[in-house]
């Protein structure tokens, strides 16, 4: 009966510490059409540009292929540790339906520490409806991961606690 109940609170332990680090707070950032936005003393710029579909490319035109052109530069010396890309990268219309947008950094850059006042370019695309193409906005989740974490840490929940947590949302305005 006692290993019952031992197994039964470290279920529930286990549970809850899962749904908080499962069960993202969302603090929204709205971005003005042609504006920067700030997170974690970090300045993002976005744009949308439709491309030309890729070779081989078997949609028809009831879609179109987008480029996303992402532009991050940090701030302040105490974020240049900040390297991770941002996440929950998407596209979304007036209706609230989503599109994956996965990106990738552009160039050489430094995995370990960041250049103050120097721009990274990170580019992603996707694919939505025609009918929506001048309506979609980007949003994406700026990173807290820091690189100087020991390793160590991202193992330890009370560690893991203490770092910072990714609550603002990047939503970059087209009207």
């Amino acid at each position: 009966m006692v290993s019952l109940a031992t197994t039964a609170a470290y279920a529930y332990d286990g549970y809850v510490f899962y749904e908080k680090q499962t069960t993202k707070e969302t603090r929204e950032i709205s971005v003005p059409p042609g504006q920067a936005g700030t997170a974690h003393k970090i300045e993002w710029k976005a744009a949308i540009a439709p491309m030309k579909p890729p070779a081989g490319n078997k949609h028809g035109p009831e879609v179109t292929w987008l480029k996303v052109d992402i532009t991050k530069k940090v701030l302040d010396e105490s974020s240049a540790t900040m390297t991770a890309e941002p996440g929950e990268v998407k596209l979304q219309d007036r209706a609230g339906r989503e599109w994956a947008v996965p990106i990738e950094p552009v160039g050489n850059r430094p995995t370990d520490r960041l250049e103050v006042g120097q721009e990274y370019k990170i580019q992603g695309m996707a694919i939505v409806p025609t009918a929506v193409v001048n309506e979609v906005e980007l949003s994406f989740r700026p990173s807290t991961y820091r690189s100087d974490t020991p390793t160590k840490d991202l193992f330890n929940r009370e560690a893991v606690e203490k770092l910072g947590k990714d609550v603002e949302v990047l939503r970059f305005r087209r009207r």
